[in-house]
């Protein structure tokens, strides 16, 4: 049965420890947003037992955040995020599998106070 918090948790554990500390790491999305940071998102796609019975399948954005001139260093902390799921695919044991299916939605947006953010979505397919 899909559970967000577990699962979140074990994320944050997991990309907090890949990164050392050197990114802001959110289990849900916050207020504000200071990047370098990833976010654990909520679900994109939440259909039940569609794989086997008792068996649900998610998509879950996991979205990169860095400043507007920061391309690279998102493209790096996303490809370190990739990583670290596809190192331990069941987050900590919180599910039965996780994997790393696409990225999309580059995007700038203005944040609180005008800051300007560069944002991607990683979205992970878990299987619980």
């Amino acid at each position: 049965m899909w559970q967000r918090r577990p699962v979140a948790q074990a994320l944050t554990d997991m990309i907090d420890a890949a990164t050392a500390g050197t990114v802001y790491v959110h289990s849900r999305p916050p207020e504000t947003v200071n990047p370098l940071a990833v976010v654990i998102g909520d679900t994109t796609r939440e259909p039940y037992a569609t794989t086997a019975f008792g068996t649900d399948d998610v998509d879950l954005a996991v979205l990169i955040v860095g400043g507007i001139e920061q391309n690279d260093d998102v493209d790096d902390l996303r490809h370190t995020v990739r990583q670290t799921i596809l190192g331990d695919s069941t987050l900590k044991g919180s599910v039965q599998t996780a994997w790393p299916v696409e990225a999309r939605g580059w995007r700038n947006m203005t944040g609180a106070g005008g800051i300007q953010l560069l944002y991607v979505e990683l979205i992970v397919t878990i299987q619980m």
